[in-house]
């Protein structure tokens, strides 16, 4: 892994009944480099925040997944088995 990149990626959502925020906040605090994220806190979606039913969420998700993403795998260049600037 990326020296001080997190290793895994907490997406919660404000009002989510089923998963209510302060369990998956708790978790993270018990999870080793972790980076919590409250999805779209712009907006109160809840649990359907992450079926794709509203735009905007699905831009947050991709965009905090991607960006998440790139930085675990240096823009993908350990999934091709390189180092980024080789």
């Amino acid at each position: 892994m990326t020296p001080g990149a997190p290793g895994s990626l907490l997406l919660a959502g404000q009002t989510d009944l089923l998963n209510p925020e302060r369990e998956p906040l708790e978790a993270s605090c018990y999870i080793r480099d972790v980076r919590y994220v409250t999805i779209s806190p712009q907006t109160i979606t809840g649990h359907a925040s992450a079926a794709g039913g509203f735009p905007a969420d699905v831009d947050f998700l991709s965009a905090e997944i991607t960006e998440f993403l790139d930085l675990v795998t240096q823009r993908g260049a350990k999934l091709r088995g390189r180092k980024e600037n080789d």
